[in-house]
C-alpha cells in the first residue's frame, strides 16, 4: 500500500525545525505493510496546501498530513480540508469535549484559540490525540483516506501508536505487516558490512531483505520478511551474521551502547566509574540516562583542567609535565584515581584534543587516549579522529563505551574503529 505525506509549516521551509516526523511516520507505517511513496513539504500557505492535497488525493489512496492543527492563525489544515472538500467548518462535539477536558486538566478555561481546534469539516471524524489539545482529523475525499496529525513529535508518536494505526487497520485489514529485525552495530561501516555479506553469505535467501541505516554512532542492519512462514530463514541469516560479525553487534531495536553496558554491569553486579576530560561528561550522561543505573554507577569525574586532574584524581603533576595530559600515563593515572575515589569495579578514562585548536605535530587535533577495564586489567589505546568538536565527542564517547562493553564480554580483539592504525 502506497502512502503520500504532506508536511506543513514555515519552520520546516526555513530550516528552523528539522523534519524528523516523516521518518517517524514512515517507520511506523512500514511495520504495518504501508510504504511512503511520495513526500511534499509546504509552508503555511492555504492555497499551496489545498493544491497539494488535490494533487496527492488524485494519485494515492492514503494521504497523511502532518502539522497545522494547532490553535494559532498559521494552523491551516482544517480550513484547507474545508476548501478541498467543499464542506463548511462546524463545531465537532467530540473535539469540543476533548479540548475542554484538556484545558480543565491544566486548570485553565478554554479560550477562543483553544476552541478553534474544535472547528472541523462537517463530515470528518476525530482521530484521538491522547497527548495534546488538538484532535486529529479523518476525512474521505476523492476516493482517498486523509489522516491529519499534529506536528508536535510526542503527539504524533502517540497517535501513530494509537488512532492512526487503528484507522489504517480498520480501512485496510488485509495489509501485510512486516517482520523486521533491527540489529545495532558499532565499529564497522556500511561498505565493510556489505562486503562481508557478499563474501560470506553468497546464498542469502531472497525472502529476507537486508537494509542498512547509517547513524552516529550506531549502524543499523535490518532483516525484513513479509510472512511468519519465513521466520526460520531470518533466524538462519541472523545466526550467520552472529558467526561473522557477532562482536560488532551491540544489541537490537532501541538498544544503545550505554544501555547494553549498564545491563552487562547489572548482570555481573559490578559498578563503573568514569574520568572524562575531552568528552566533558558525555559518557557519564549517557550511562545515567538509563533507568536503574544507580545500582551500577555512583560517581563520575569531569576533570578538564590539569589542576583538577591532580586534585580530584591524584594524577602526579610530574606525569603531566613529562608526557602531557593527552597521554597513556595520564589516562591510566586518571582511571586508577577514579577507581579509588568511587570504589568501582571498572572504569573508563578519556583525555584528548577535540579541536579545532590545541593540536601539535606530535599530537594533532583528534588525538585521544582512552583507558578502560579494571584495576588488575587496565588497558589503554591511542586513537585519532579529526572531525568537528561535537561529532568527535559523540563518537569518542561511543568508542569508550564499546571498549568497556567488549571488556565486560571478555573479548580480546579490537576493531580498527576509525580505519586508522592504533599506536
Amino acid at each position: 500500500m502506497k502512502v503520500a505525506l504532506l508536511l506543513t509549516g514555515n519552520e520546516l521551509m526555513t530550516g528552523d525545525t528539522v523534519d524528523s516526523n516523516s521518518s517517524r511516520i514512515a517507520q511506523s507505517l512500514a511495520l504495518q505493510g504501508f510504504d511512503v511513496a511520495h513526500k511534499v513539504t509546504v509552508g503555511d500557505d492555504l492555497g499551496l496546501i489545498v493544491r497539494e492535497l488535490q494533487n496527492l488525493t488524485d494519485r494515492y489512496e492514503i494521504v497523511i498530513v502532518n502539522g497545522g492543527l494547532g490553535p494559532t492563525v498559521d494552523d491551516l489544515t482544517a480550513e484547507a480540508l474545508s476548501i478541498l472538500s467543499g464542506q463548511a467548518l462546524a463545531e465537532n462535539a467530540e473535539a469540543l469535549v476533548h479540548v475542554k477536558s484538556w484545558c480543565e486538566a491544566r486548570g485553565v478555561d478554554a479560550n477562543a484559540a483553544n476552541l478553534k481546534q474544535t472547528m472541523l469539516p462537517a463530515d470528518s471524524a476525530v482521530l484521538a490525540n491522547p497527548v495534546g489539545s488538538a484532535v486529529g482529523i479523518q476525512l474521505f475525499f476523492n476516493e482517498s483516506l486523509l489522516l491529519c496529525t499534529p506536528g508536535v513529535p510526542s503527539e504524533l508518536t502517540a497517535m501513530l501508536d494509537g488512532s492512526i494505526t487503528e484507522a489504517l487497520k480498520r480501512m485496510f485489514p488485509f495489509a501485510k505487516a512486516r517482520l523486521v529485525r533491527r540489529l545495532k552495530l558499532f565499529g564497522m561501516g556500511e561498505s565493510s558490512l556489505q562486503q562481508l555479506l557478499a563474501d560470506h553469505c553468497p546464498d542469502w535467501p531472497k525472502e529476507v531483505t537486508v537494509g542498512f541505516r547509517a547513524g552516529a554512532p550506531l549502524l543499523e542492519l535490518k532483516l525484513e520478511i513479509d510472512s511468519i512462514e519465513h521466520l526460520h530463514l531470518r533466524d538462519d541469516c541472523e545466526a550467520q551474521l552472529q558467526s561473522i560479525i557477532g562482536e560488532f553487534i551491540v544489541g537490537e531495536n532501541d538498544d544503545s551502547l550505554a544501555s547494553v553496558v549498564v545491563d552487562l554491569l547489572q548482570q555481573r553486579q559490578q559498578q563503573i566509574t568514569v574520568a572524562e576530560s575531552c568528552t566533558g561528561g558525555m559518557i557519564a550522561s549517557q550511562i545515567t540516562g538509563i533507568s536503574g543505573v544507580s545500582s551500577v554507577f555512583e560517581a563520575g569525574f569531569v576533570t578538564y583542567s590539569n589542576t583538577i586532574k591532580q586534585q580530584l584524581l591524584g594524577v602526579d603533576s610530574d606525569l603531566i609535565q613529562q608526557y602531557g595530559s593527552v597521554s597513556e600515563d595520564v589516562v591510566r593515572a586518571m582511571a586508577l584515581g577514579a577507581l579509588d575515589s568511587a570504589s568501582a569495579d571498572c572504569v573508563i578514562s578519556v583525555s584528548g584534543i577535540a579541536g579545532p585548536n590545541g593540536g601539535t605535530a606530535e599530537k594533532p587535533v583528534g588525538t585521544v587516549w582512552i583507558a578502560w577495564g579494571s584495576r588488575n586489567n587496565l588497558q589503554a589505546k591511542r586513537f585519532n579522529y579529526p572531525v568537528g568538536r561535537q561529532f568527535f565527542q559523540t563518537m569518542i564517547s561511543a568508542l569508550a563505551l564499546d571498549l568497556v562493553r567488549r571488556f565486560l564480554l571478555g573479548s580480546t580483539s579490537l576493531p580498527d574503529y576509525f580505519q586508522r592504525k592504533l599506536r
